[in-house]
């Protein structure tokens, strides 16, 4: 008797063990959790503080700027909160909601870092540079946690909030005395990272593909497949009438959900190719890709789901040369313009040019984009 009830109790502590690692597992602190509850705390802006915020690194910090800060400062609080934790998981499950999952949270956190870098420029200005600093380091890290939801458009997000909070710390950099250099060039090394496209690729578009497998096997006729099949004209610049698309595309595909599943199935391997040449440089992408597209010439899945590859491959290029002109800005700020010999051009190679005013200095990619024009970062303010 007292050897089976030892033997039960040892059972009981086992189990308990197991449920209590379980439970603590699913209570990891997750940044999300506290981006969210800041989210949810953001009144809807007018058009007027839309346009506001679109231009956040010019407006003047008036008294209409300064009701917008005001108004977010239980979100800002959170922001910083979520920021200080090292994980984050927006928990989207692109197997089961595919290009139909709304992601609310890139717009939120769009609109909240715009907020952020309101209020570091109003710190900056009133000379509060450390809190200025922790306001950019937040806005950042929510940047690169924003990218983690698994989808090139959190990726792209990703890029253009770091372009923006850092554009608006290269204005102040000269301002800022030896120690918050040093201390703001720690922190920024200690970023999380962010995701990257090859990265996404897998984790959200090449699922997209199961759910839209699993989403034409139950269709129960042509009708319902025209129906559910509406979001192949987006993709397209002037996708017309959504409808008479959608049922284009289905004749396309031979007319049945039996032809849609055959076409989805032969762009796997496109997929795994994209994973495999997406960190190549950008001409050599390009080259690669376009042969893809070609050899996937009659395939309307191929056609709806790699549209922009060559965007988002210009798009991580266009990253690359600004986290680079950035680090570089913050090098010669702090040693002196000799330092550009270490921070070479990721891209074109070689180093940055240089170009002095009073006030700050320009620094200017020898890589041109897409538009023909360079990347710059202007450092300082021009008097």
């Amino acid at each position: 008797m007292l050897r089976a009830l030892i033997s039960t109790m040892a059972l009981l502590v086992l189990l308990l063990g197991r449920a209590s690692a379980d439970e603590n597992q699913q209570l990891r602190p997750n940044a999300a959790l506290k981006y969210w509850r800041g989210f949810a705390t953001m009144k809807k802006f007018t058009p007027e503080e839309e346009k506001l915020l679109a231009n956040v690194l010019t407006v003047p910090l008036d008294n209409r700027a300064i009701d917008i800060v005001t108004k977010a400062e239980y979100a800002l609080r959170l922001m910083h909160y979520g920021a200080a934790l090292p994980h984050c998981e927006w928990a989207v499950d692109w197997k089961e909601e595919g290009v139909e999952g709304l992601l609310p949270q890139l717009i939120a956190a769009r609109s909240l870092t715009s907020i952020a870098c309101l209020r570091a420029r109003m710190r900056f200005t009133a000379g509060k540079n450390a809190e200025a600093i922790d306001d950019a380091v937040a806005a950042l890290t929510l940047g690169r946690h924003a990218s983690l939801d698994g989808s090139l458009i959190g990726v792209l997000l990703g890029y253009a909030i770091e372009a923006k909070v850092k554009e608006m710390l290269a204005v102040f950099l000269p301002k800022l005395d030896a120690g918050l250099l040093a201390d703001l060039k720690r922190r920024l090394d200690a970023l999380p990272a962010g995701n990257r496209p090859v990265l996404a690729i897998r984790q959200c578009e090449e699922n997209t593909i199961d759910w839209l497998i699993h989403k034409v096997k139950g269709a129960k006729d042509k009708e319902s497949l025209v129906a559910m099949l509406l979001f192949v004209g987006l993709s397209e610049k002037n996708p017309g009438d959504l409808k008479a698309r959608a049922r284009a595309f289905v004749e396309e595909c031979g007319g049945s959900a039996e032809g849609i599943i055959r076409f989805a199935e032969e762009t796997r391997p496109s997929y795994a190719l994209m994973a495999r040449i997406l960190d190549l440089p950008p001409d050599q992408f390009e080259k690669e890709f376009k042969l893809e597209e070609t050899k996937r010439a009659n395939n309307p899945v191929f056609k709806v789901f790699f549209p922009a590859m060559v965007q988002v491959r210009m798009s991580q290029a266009r990253s690359e040369i600004r986290q680079a002109l950035f680090t570089a800005a913050l090098a010669v700020v702090r040693d002196g313009r000799g330092a550009l010999n270490a921070h070479p051009d990721p891209i074109a190679g070689g180093p940055f040019e240089y170009t002095p005013f009073e006030g700050g200095f320009e620094l200017r990619s020898n890589y041109k984009m897409t538009d023909g024009k360079p990347l710059t970062l202007t450092v300082g303010q021009r008097r």
